[in-house]
This record gives structure tokens, C-alpha cells and sequence, in this order.
């Protein structure tokens, strides 16, 4: 008795603990174009400590993803780079509600050999010529262009006019991720995308200028968390956002130029 006691026991505890017999679960997240290689890493982590799960990524612009979740494409967790795109879906019923997880700030870049001559001291009069090449993402589209298009009108309360100047002829790309070959293809004088884009670029050895934004033009871009109404692995997921608010989630957020929510 005491013998089949011991089996029995054995049996079921290689079956809880052995990585293999765990039921596998899919983890679906759709993240802003700027967060690949911290959330990348971050779910890394995640998996080694869930057996059994397995999470795939969309790394697109917000406005994007939003779509694609209105439009009823699987998703579990929705990492936004901002709160307007939230409180749409939070309003039409797709989440609950939403936390703010990190910030950015928005910078300058140039090509490495800096063809416009840009600067610290000239990138307002730089920004409002017209015949310096100038590319952001679309407003409206992606939280960046947004961000962009708020720095653009602050200029304006200082320089009248410099709107005008400056919007006539910026040219607009889907996303801020996009801006990045622009710049390394020496297409553009000046990009306009997150600090943490530019530091990424950075440390994958590819060389651009980054010229800080003058806090009183910049915007404190905020990232954001929810989860599907419609997830199927409500509680893997709620784990998930928990990693990523603990102290290694938010050492990783730190590596890659963001600055976590205390």
C-alpha cells in the first residue's frame, strides 16, 4: 500500500511539473512600433518561467493595431503608445480599462554625415526651411506623428507661423519605425521618432545624430497596457503585465531608453 502510495504520488507530481505535459497556450500581443526589443525580451523571460506558453508578437503603429483589434483580429494583450487609442476601444467596449506602463520623449535624428547642417541651437529655423527634407509618421495614424504635430504647435505659440512653415513640407510615413532606413538611406535631413528608437538603431551599430528636443516643445509620450475583452487567457495575461511592471521588466524598459512607471 505504502509502495502504491509512492507511485501514485510520483506519477502526479511528474505530470504538474514537467514542462512537457503543461498545456500549451498561445499569448498574443500586439505592441507599438517602438517597443520590439524590450517586449521581445521582457516575453522571452516570460516563457522560460511559463512552461507551455508561447507568445507572438505584432509590432506595428498603434493606430494600426487598433484597427486590426476593431476589425476582430485575435489579440490578448494591446502595448499602445498612447491613451487615445485606449480610451477608443475602452468607449466601444473592446477593454476595460488601461495602465501606463512606461515613457518616452520624442528626438531629432539625422543622417550621420548631418547633410542640413542641424543643430541643437538651429533646429527650430532648420524645421520651418523648406528646402531641408524633413520626415515624421502621420498624425492621427500613430501616436508619434501625434506627439509631433503637439511640438509643432508649442514651436508655433513661440514663433508664429512656424506651423505653417514647417508642416508645408514635412513628409509623413505610416509609422515612426519607418523614419529609421529614411535616415540611414541618407533620404531625409531631419526624422522626428522616439529616443528609444534612436538608441536602438545606436546599439545595432548603425550611426545617426540625436539632437534632444528642448523640454518645453517635447511631449511625454505614454505607453500603455489592457486586455482583451475578447483574450481567452485572461489570467496568462494579466501575469504577463504584472512581469512587465516588476522590477526586471522595468530594468529592461530602462536598457532600451524608456523610463518605467513607478
Amino acid at each position: 500500500m505504502r509502495l502504491k502510495f509512492f507511485i501514485i504520488t510520483g506519477i502526479l507530481f511528474s505530470i504538474l511539473f514537467n514542462p512537457a505535459l503543461v498545456r500549451a497556450e498561445n499569448l498574443r500581443i500586439f505592441a507599438a512600433d517602438a517597443l520590439p526589443k524590450p517586449i521581445e525580451e521582457i516575453g522571452h523571460l516570460f516563457e522560460k518561467s511559463h512552461p507551455g506558453i508561447t507568445i507572438y508578437y505584432s509590432f506595428l503603429g498603434s493606430g494600426i493595431l487598433k484597427g486590426d483589434i476593431q476589425q476582430g483580429a485575435p489579440c490578448d494583450i494591446f502595448l499602445c503608445a498612447n491613451r487615445k487609442f485606449q480610451r477608443q476601444l475602452k468607449k466601444t467596449g473592446f477593454i476595460n480599462n488601461y495602465k501606463i506602463f512606461a515613457y518616452d520623449y520624442l528626438a531629432l535624428a539625422t543622417p550621420f554625415n548631418n547633410p542640413g547642417n542641424v543643430n541643437y541651437a538651429n533646429m527650430i529655423q532648420k524645421l520651418m526651411d523648406k528646402n531641408i527634407s524633413l520626415t515624421t509618421s502621420t498624425p492621427h495614424a500613430d501616436p508619434a506623428g501625434d506627439y509631433t504635430w503637439k511640438m509643432f504647435k508649442l514651436i508655433n505659440k513661440k514663433y508664429p507661423g512656424a506651423f505653417k512653415k514647417i508642416v508645408s513640407h514635412a513628409n509623413h510615413l505610416l509609422d515612426a519605425a519607418l523614419i529609421i532606413p529614411v535616415l540611414v538611406n541618407n533620404d531625409t535631413d531631419i526624422g522626428i521618432l522616439y529616443t528609444s528608437q534612436i538608441l536602438e538603431v545606436e546599439r545595432q551599430g548603425t550611426k545617426l545624430n540625436m539632437i534632444p528636443i528642448p523640454a518645453k516643445y517635447n511631449t511625454k509620450a505614454k505607453f500603455t497596457a489592457s486586455i482583451l475583452k475578447t483574450s481567452k487567457h485572461k489570467k496568462i495575461a494579466k501575469q504577463f503585465i504584472n512581469f512587465l511592471f516588476s522590477p526586471k521588466g522595468k530594468q529592461i524598459l530602462k536598457f532600451w531608453g524608456f523610463t518605467p512607471v513607478k
